[in-house]
């Protein structure tokens, strides 16, 4: 019965951690998303009184930081799906006992 017992507040534990990172994850997310916003922004503000050379290289730059965070936006999409696979079997073992 202990040993139940132990493996229950080890599983209660790992959830627990897992529910944090999912939280963290999309506070990340959220900031990921709102960086974006404000480089979108910067762009549309650079492209204003600008040559064709410097909207350019403008466009460039943040084509390649929109990238950036789409790979990092999806790579956290992958990482929490994981995650929400793992709290689904502890979820599922727990119902099982």
């Amino acid at each position: 019965m202990q040993d139940i017992l132990r493996k229950l507040d080890r599983l209660e534990d790992r959830v627990m951690q897992l529910s944090q990172k999912i939280e963290y994850l999309r506070k990340e997310n959220i900031m990921l998303i709102e960086e974006n916003v404000k480089i979108k922004q910067e762009a549309e503000k650079n492209k204003i009184g600008k040559n064709a050379l410097e909207q350019s290289d403008g466009v460039e730059r943040i084509s390649d930081s929109k990238t950036s965070v789409v790979r990092q936006t999806e790579q956290m999409k992958k990482e929490l799906d994981k995650y929400i696979v793992e709290v689904d079997k502890c979820i599922e073992l727990i119902n099982n006992m």
